[in-house]
């Protein structure tokens, strides 16, 4: 069935329809036994982490275990890299494509993929462009399909991902491609905001409504009026400030602290998370009603390990913007590094490597993923050919790389005692780490 913000008439031009093998996954034995979920998306994951989109708890199940894809050939299976290991029958698989039903051993769980009986069509975009995004494989321009379609209306979109996805990119894009694209775009970042700030930042404050208040103050709320407002990082917003969001997202107006009037609003809102905003839910971090006022429309955004065939296509885009040559090319011994790379830091990841192999000459795996280059304020390294804000970020990037895995392993494994050497907030700790793409493991409790 289609999404009730289909509007066939402004994005059948722009979209086709391309005929893919789907099914069924059903989970047998395990703790997530009689489970059933749908394979009809080219974007699959089955692990322990919060980010996959079948979840399972029993032992012996890696973050991410398995990903599964459909094609028009059939559904591809394909073993993650897990510990364990992938099984149908006594045989390990390392990527398989099936036509017919089989079990799944992963882990202690049994899962049986079952085949339909006929084809299905998966709308894909024609484009391989979707504002600053790019993509060719069909992933990612499913993606760009159901974003076009949302964004021809004025529902609420729920972006999911790892860190390092695209999601502010995409978000940008549809706030482009929709009526607003007039009006602003503007960002708010919830981990950025401390808990006791967030009111006032997101509704503003009137002038005496707090010491140190002597000034009016317009909210993030306001400055998005007539466009869009984008809420990056949800799962981090306090519990406290989420029934006043609720609030102002129905009732479409937003009084400011210290006020006695509300004001109207004419937003649209656009909001992203890597974190398991059902899971959140479950024990009581997050409000269901403001989930479900969000998620109308709602799209996971494939990793870049899950889309192999973008990987050189984005380093190439990347390369030509950085060096601001049009016509490079990234060298043959180059790219094939890129395309065996797993990128747990995804496009983000992948644009820093660039950025070391361009402004650095950085040709060797230490270097281009490792931080194999000395860029620490000490370092001799000549950054005078980059802006003050490149040099920085580079900068600061290596010292997170060499720092916290260091800190780490000082702390034997322990996310709370890392956190506290640091002094940080343990969900601070666990977001820089999510995003340098180190996995932390199960010594973090």
């Amino acid at each position: 069935m289609k999404p009730d913000f289909f509007d066939e008439t402004q994005t059948v031009a722009l979209t086709r329809s391309l005929a893919v093998i789907a099914g069924e996954l059903h989970v047998t034995s395990g703790n997530e036994a009689g489970t059933t979920v749908r394979i009809d998306s080219p974007s699959f994951t089955i692990g322990s982490g919060s980010t996959a989109t079948l979840r399972l708890t029993d032992k012996g199940i890696s973050r991410e275990h398995v990903r599964i894809a459909t094609l028009p050939t059939g559904i591809l299976i394909q073993d993650a890299g897990s510990k364990n290991g992938t099984w149908i029958g006594t045989m390990r698989i390392d990527r398989v494509t099936v036509s017919s039903s089989v079990t799944l051993k992963v882990g202690d769980a049994t899962l049986e993929v079952r085949i339909d009986a006929k084809p299905s069509a998966l709308t894909i975009s024609e484009d391989t462009r979707f504002g600053d995004a790019l993509g060719f494989s069909p992933a990612i321009r499913a993606v760009f399909a159901y974003l076009l379609r949302a964004a021809s209306s004025d529902v609420s979109i729920l972006l999911e991902g790892e860190n390092g996805v695209g999601k502010e990119v995409l978000a940008n894009a549809v706030h482009r491609a929709s009526s607003r694209a007039k009006g602003p775009f503007v960002t708010v970042d919830c981990a950025a905001i401390p808990s006791n700030l967030f009111e006032s930042e997101l509704f503003g404050y009137e002038r005496g409504a707090f010491t140190g208040a002597d000034r009016d103050k317009m909210g993030l709320f306001e400055e998005a009026n007539g466009g869009t407002l984008f809420l990056d990082e949800l799962g981090e917003l306090p519990i406290d400030v989420q029934p006043k969001l609720l609030r102002a997202l129905e009732q479409r107006e937003v009084r400011s602290v210290g006020g006695t009037t509300s004001r109207p609003l004419d937003i649209r809102v656009i909001a992203a998370t890597n974190r398991n905003l059902k899971e959140q839910i479950a024990s009581r971090a997050f409000r269901e009603d403001l989930y479900y006022r969000l998620a109308v429309a709602q799209v996971r955004i494939p990793a870049l390990r899950e889309r192999s065939e973008d990987i050189v296509p984005l380093a190439t885009q990347f390369l030509r913007e950085i060096s601001n040559e049009p016509g490079r090319d990234l060298p043959r011994d180059v790219g094939l590094m890129f395309a065996t790379h797993t990128w747990p830091g995804n496009v983000r990841e992948l644009k820093n490597a660039v950025r070391r192999f361009v402004y650095l000459g950085a040709t060797d795996e230490g270097a281009l993923f490792e931080g194999g280059l000395a860029l620490t304020p000490g370092s001799h390294e000549d950054l005078s050919h980059l802006s003050y804000g490149e040099a920085r970020q580079l900068v600061v990037e290596r010292m997170e790389e060499v720092y916290f895995p260091a800190i780490l392993r000082r702390s034997e494994g322990n996310v709370s005692r890392a956190a506290g050497l640091a002094k940080l907030a343990r969900s601070s700790f666990y977001r820089i780490m999510d995003r340098l793409g180190t996995d932390v493991g199960e010594t973090s409790e």
